[in-house]
């Protein structure tokens, strides 16, 4: 057993697919497989279910995801504590952020506060898609999480807090042969194709859509592209619409306008609720300062 094929094997129960893991992770649906039929022989046990739809976990597969998470937790907290032994040491935090937004106004100050009092900790942003987000928190890839509320709600290895409100945005190509109709409404896109930033297609961002569209009226017929960038340039071609939110930095490209739904959701900023690493704490603390006042 090492640590590889206990990422692959946290990873593919989080996703709940060996072909989302692969893309993520940039490595072969078989090596993926081949490293966890390696853990399943030396546990002796059978950690997933396959089906046409889904991977899911067995029962014992769930008992060893929480042990390993618990695993992890703990090795990155020794690790912490041993690198201290010595003195302050050179790290390294990663904040992933989902793919899209722009925080500048507030996050570049919360970075420079926390610089200021911490110039021996190097920080790193990395944007990366919504099913991604999870993954990378449990496997280490990264220690601060930015992200919709919902990624974080149905793990409990992850603690995360609100920290923005943002209006949920139709967006559009001003070439739009209905960018030019007086009072326009969302009901007015009933016949737009509306695009989605994930590879594979997923219940959860469905029914989400629809939800967005239901006051009115619409259930929108939804095409699923590789990532945001893609879906955002299906748009910026005049292919369809899509659903952001008003921190979407693309909105204020010369070639898209918007238009406010009813629907609002939260922003939250997410940790691995055991890690005793003092100076993740520190700055996901004054994350939340920092948003709070923007």
């Amino acid at each position: 057993m090492n640590d590889l094929q206990i990422d692959y094997f946290m990873a593919v129960a989080t996703n709940s697919s060996f072909t989302k893991t692969s893309e993520e992770l940039f490595v072969s649906q078989p090596a993926i497989s081949k490293q966890i039929a390696l853990l399943e022989r030396e546990l002796g046990v059978k950690l997933f279910i396959r089906n046409n739809r889904r991977t899911e976990l067995t029962e014992a597969g769930k008992r060893y995801f929480d042990f390993f998470s618990r695993y992890k937790t703990e090795m990155g907290n020794i690790k912490h504590e041993v690198s201290e032994l010595d003195g302050i040491t050179a790290q390294t935090i990663t904040i992933g952020i989902l793919e899209g937004w722009d925080f500048a106004s507030w996050l570049t100050n919360a970075i420079k506060k926390y610089r200021d009092s911490h110039g021996y900790v190097d920080i790193l942003i990395n944007y990366v898609g919504a099913k991604e987000v999870s993954t990378l928190l449990l496997t280490d890839e990264i220690d601060i999480a930015i992200s919709l509320k919902n990624t974080f709600d149905t793990f409990a290895e992850i603690e995360s807090r609100n920290i923005l409100e943002t209006r949920k945005k139709l967006v559009y190509n001003k070439q739009n042969i209905l960018a030019m109709k007086e009072n326009l409404s969302p009901a007015d896109f009933a016949n737009e194709k509306f695009f989605a930033p994930w590879s594979i297609m997923d219940d959860t961002v469905t029914k989400s859509i629809n939800m967005y569209m239901q006051p009115y009226g619409i259930r929108p017929n939804i095409q699923f592209v590789n990532n945001f960038e893609s879906m955002i340039n299906c748009v910026r071609y005049n292919l369809g619409v899509a659903i952001c939110d008003e921190f979407t930095g693309y909105l204020n490209d010369k070639n898209l306008e918007s238009i406010d739904l009813q629907e609002k959701e939260f922003i939250c900023a997410g940790m691995i609720k055991n890690s005793t690493n003092d100076e993740v704490r520190e700055l996901y603390d004054l994350i939340l300062s920092c948003s709070a006042d923007s």
